[in-house]
């Protein structure tokens, strides 16, 4: 009987030593002080308040080891990474990264969203290089869900647009859906039309590899709606709008073209066409200059001066439009479109020399690509397509 009352008071003193340390460790290790960095958008405040939401999450322990793993919390939803370092007892450091906005809707408001489509702010501030989406129908929308397009796959292509401006280093200030779902996007001053959801990934090439030809003072709309990676046309029609920047810019623009519209070099794209006329390497966007010759920056390219010559003595048809055809394209590997390859013993390269994967010279000696596009390394014509 002494026996078992010893075993009981035993048991009962574990199970009391026990209880201290689990309330000595719920009630001294409370956070006391929050230190938070990497947030830029989102104050110290939210973020603490994000995450210290109930008597336990208040526990420094309990804390840290809730989120070693770099967990979120469903409260902030907008945060792309974060770790917490416990300091002391009574001290964490927590390290954010947030999500990158890539778009917004105006709804009155500014509905920020990011690259899955979840709307992560609305706001009355807008923010600087992030492009508006416009011409879509809208929903209700709800903080922290899904931007409510008419579509999935109309969100979906947004999206993917995006991602392809991106990539080529490109950035949007608007990117416009007509009402028959004509995409239209505007870089600077330059108003790019891609028509329908489709080879957007060849059309963003193309428009990347032109707009380093254009002084950033161009403005015109490029007609890339109807590329597919074949080797097509893309008429650019300059704009008569007149830009009004500071004093340099201006002398800049008039340095480019003796009346104002800025100049276009597609020496880098290949041979150019205007209105179906001769080949050229560099081609001035003017309104109304007839038979003008080529600025004396392109005179020490060969191709520019082959263009002079094929330039001199003919007059434009039209000033309203300039053809783009680049001599020989294709595609590598990964799908890209690279400009202006060629031949170098046996070997594919680019303009810089280096070799492009994905593609190879066949016993005929042309160049295959990766999509099996047979082109005259000459000529650039695809030879399998006429």
């Amino acid at each position: 009987m002494r026996t078992r009352r010893k075993r009981i008071l035993k048991n009962f003193g574990f199970l009391l030593v026990l209880v201290v340390l689990v309330l000595a460790v719920l009630f001294l290790f409370r956070v006391r002080k929050v230190t938070v960095s990497g947030n830029s958008r989102y104050s110290s405040e939210q973020i603490e308040e994000g995450l210290l939401t109930d008597f336990f999450s208040k526990n420094t322990l309990v804390l840290w080891w809730t989120y070693k793993d770099g967990d979120i919390p469903d409260t902030m939803p907008y945060l792309e990474s974060m770790k917490i370092t416990m300091d002391s007892p009574f001290s964490i450091t927590v390290t954010v990264s947030e999500k990158e906005l890539v778009g917004y809707f105006d709804t009155g408001s500014y509905a920020y969203f990011d690259d899955s489509g979840i709307i992560l702010e609305i706001t009355d501030t807008v923010y600087s290089d992030i492009p508006v989406i416009t011409g879509v129908s809208l929903g209700e929308v709800t903080l922290y869900q899904k931007a409510p397009t008419e579509s999935n796959s109309q969100l979906r292509t947004i999206l993917s647009l995006l991602e392809l401006l991106d990539y080529q280093g490109l950035t949007a200030k608007e990117i416009r859906f007509a009402d028959d779902s004509d995409i239209t996007v505007t870089i600077g001053y330059i108003d790019a039309i891609l028509g329908q959801d489709e080879y957007l990934e060849e059309k963003v090439a193309n428009l990347r590899a032109i707009l380093d030809t254009m002084s950033s003072m161009t403005a015109g709309t490029l007609h890339l709606e109807n590329v597919t990676g074949k080797n097509e046309d893309i008429v650019f029609s300059p704009s008569d709008e007149v830009i009004e920047e500071t004093e340099t810019q201006t002398e800049q623009l008039e340095d480019d073209s003796a009346d104002g519209t800025a100049n276009v070099d597609t020496s880098t794209l290949g041979g150019a066409t205007t209105d179906g006329g001769a080949a050229s390497g560099s081609v001035d966007s003017a309104d109304g200059d007839s038979g003008s010759d080529d600025s004396d920056d392109s005179g020490s390219d060969d191709d520019s001066g082959d263009s002079a010559d094929a330039d001199s003595g003919e007059e434009e048809d039209s000033a309203d439009t300039t053809s783009y055809s680049a001599d020989v394209m294709a595609f590598n590997s990964s799908g890209q479109l690279i400009h202006h390859v060629s031949i170098q013993d046996g070997v594919v390269v680019d303009s810089s020399g280096n070799e492009v994967d994905g593609c190879y010279v066949n016993e005929d000696g042309n160049i295959v690509d990766a999509y099996q596009n047979i082109i005259d390394p000459v000529t650039g014509d695809a030879l399998n397509l006429q």
